[in-house]
C-alpha cells in the first residue's frame, strides 16, 4: 500500500508545474540547441534548420493537440564554411578570440604584404588618390587601427566595404569586444576585426585562408505550434515567440552556439507550451519559433505577410530572447507604447516580490516582436538584466549562462498573461 501510495504521490508531482523542474528542461534544452550537431543554428549545414526539427520533435513530444506547422521561407546569407585561417608575423591568430571575420568578407588565400595605414595619408585627397592611382596598395593587406580619431582616417575604415584603396583585403586593430553577426550581402576581398592585444609588433606579413560562399537561395524555417483554448466562444489568443536561430559557424573548426541569444528564449517557449498543456486558459496559446530573425528578422517578416494565423485575433504578443540572466531583472519594449499593460507588469512584480526592476522601453526594431507591433499587433519584447556579458561571441555557451531568476521571470509572465491581456 506504501510504495503504491508513493508512486502516486510521485506522479502527482510530476504533473504539476514545477519550477524546480522547469530549470533541469530548459537547462537541457539549452544544452542540446547549442551542441555541435545544430553548428550555431545558423546557416552551414541547415544549422537552422535542424533547430526546427528538434524543437517540432520536443512539442509533439510534449504533447500536441493541432498538427505543429512548419513554414518555409528563403533568404540570401554570406556563410563561411570551410577554411578559416589568420597568420599575423608567422603567428597563427584564435578565431573567435583573437579575431572575427567580418560577415561580408569574400574567400581569400595566399600570403600577403602589409601596409599600416598612416591617419596623415587620409588628410591629403590628392596625395591619397595619387598613392592609389600609383597601386601602392595593390595586392597588400592594409591595417587600419579602429581608435585613431582622425575624422579623414574614420571615414577611410567607414567605407571600407567599398575598398576605398583597391587593396587585396583590410585588417582592423580593435580593444572592443568582438561581436560577430550575419550578413545578406557580400564584397570580394575579406576584412578581419583584430585584437590589438593579439598583435605585439608591428604587421609586416599575413597569410590568409577563408573559405566563403554565398548561398543565395538557403530555406529557413518557423515553427509554429495551437494550444486550443477551453472556450468555443472567443477567437482571441495569447501568442508567445522568440527566434530560434543564431549566427552559425565562422569556418569549420568554430561556432558561435548563442546560449543566451536566443537559445535560452527558444527554451522557454517549450518550457511555457509544457506549463499551458497543463493549465489551459479560455483563449488559444500560439508559440511561434522564428527563423532569420539574426538575418534580419527574416523569419518574422515572412510571417505577417505569410500570417498562419489571423492577426487581428491576437490579444497580446510576448516576444522573448536573451533570457538567461535577470539578476536585475527584465526590460520590456514597447512598454512606453502599450502603458496600460506596462502598468499591470510592473504591478504585479512588485506584488509578487519577484524581480529587482522591470524598466520599459519605447519601441524598437530589435526583435521578431516588432513586424507584428508594425502590423498593429500589441506586443512586448522581453529581455533580462544582470551581469552576464557574452553576446554574439564564443563565449555565449551554456556552462557560462546563469539562468539567473529564471523562476520568477517565469512566473511574471505567466501571471501577466492571466491578467495583463
Amino acid at each position: 500500500m506504501m510504495k503504491h501510495t508513493l508512486t502516486a504521490l510521485l506522479a502527482l508531482l510530476l504533473a504539476l508545474p514545477s519550477f524546480s523542474q522547469d530549470r533541469v528542461f530548459v537547462s537541457a534544452m539549452i544544452d542540446s540547441l547549442c551542441a555541435p550537431h545544430f553548428h550555431g543554428r545558423g546557416y552551414v549545414e541547415d544549422g537552422d534548420s535542424k533547430a526546427a526539427a528538434f524543437i517540432q520533435e520536443q512539442v509533439e513530444r510534449l504533447g500536441v493537440d493541432q498538427p505543429v506547422q512548419v513554414q518555409e521561407f528563403q533568404l540570401g546569407v554570406n556563410i563561411f564554411p570551410g577554411e578559416m585561417m589568420l597568420k599575423v608575423n608567422g603567428n597563427t591568430l584564435i578565431t573567435g578570440k583573437d579575431f572575427i571575420i567580418d560577415p561580408k568578407s569574400g574567400k581569400a588565400k595566399g600570403t600577403y604584404d602589409v601596409v599600416t595605414f598612416k591617419p596623415k595619408w587620409a588628410d591629403s585627397h590628392e596625395k591619397l588618390f595619387s598613392r592609389i592611382a600609383d597601386g601602392k596598395f595593390d595586392g597588400k593587406v592594409i591595417v587600419f587601427d579602429i581608435n585613431d580619431e582622425n575624422t579623414n582616417y574614420q571615414n577611410l575604415i567607414d567605407d571600407v566595404y567599398k575598398n576605398p584603396l583597391k587593396a587585396a583585403g583590410y585588417i582592423i586593430l580593435t580593444d572592443k569586444k568582438l561581436t560577430w553577426s550575419v550578413s545578406r550581402s557580400m564584397v570580394s576581398f575579406p576584412i578581419f576585426h583584430v585584437q590589438k592585444s593579439s598583435v605585439l609588433k608591428k604587421i609586416k606579413g599575413v597569410e590568409i585562408n577563408v573559405d566563403q560562399v554565398f548561398k543565395s537561395k538557403h530555406t529557413g524555417k518557423n515553427v509554429m505550434a495551437i494550444l486550443p483554448g477551453t472556450s468555443d466562444s472567443t477567437s482571441n489568443s495569447l501568442v508567445y515567440t522568440a527566434h530560434l536561430d543564431h549566427l552559425g559557424r565562422m569556418g569549420a573548426a568554430t561556432y558561435i552556439a548563442g546560449a543566451n541569444d536566443n537559445a535560452s528564449g527558444s527554451a522557454m517557449l517549450l518550457d511555457l507550451y509544457q506549463w499551458y498543456f497543463l493549465n489551459r486558459p479560455a483563449y488559444d496559446v500560439v508559440f511561434i519559433w522564428f527563423g532569420a530573425e539574426e538575418a534580419g528578422l527574416v523569419g518574422s517578416k515572412y510571417f505577417v505577410e505569410n500570417p498562419l494565423i489571423t492577426l487581428d485575433d491576437i490579444s497580446f504578443l510576448l516576444n522573448l530572447d536573451l533570457m538567461g540572466d535577470a539578476k536585475t531583472g527584465i526590460t520590456v519594449v514597447n512598454g512606453k507604447v502599450f502603458e496600460d499593460h506596462f502598468a499591470k507588469l510592473s504591478s504585479l512584480n512588485m506584488e509578487l516580490g519577484l524581480l529587482e526592476k522591470v524598466k520599459a522601453r519605447g519601441p524598437a526594431a530589435n526583435s521578431d516582436h516588432h513586424p507584428f507591433y508594425e502590423k498593429g499587433v500589441p506586443s512586448f519584447f522581453i529581455y533580462t538584466t544582470g551581469e552576464y556579458k557574452h553576446y554574439h561571441d564564443i563565449d555565449d555557451v551554456p556552462s557560462n549562462l546563469p539562468l539567473t531568476n529564471y523562476e520568477k521571470v517565469f512566473e511574471l509572465i505567466t501571471e501577466f498573461a492571466k491578467v495583463g491581456i
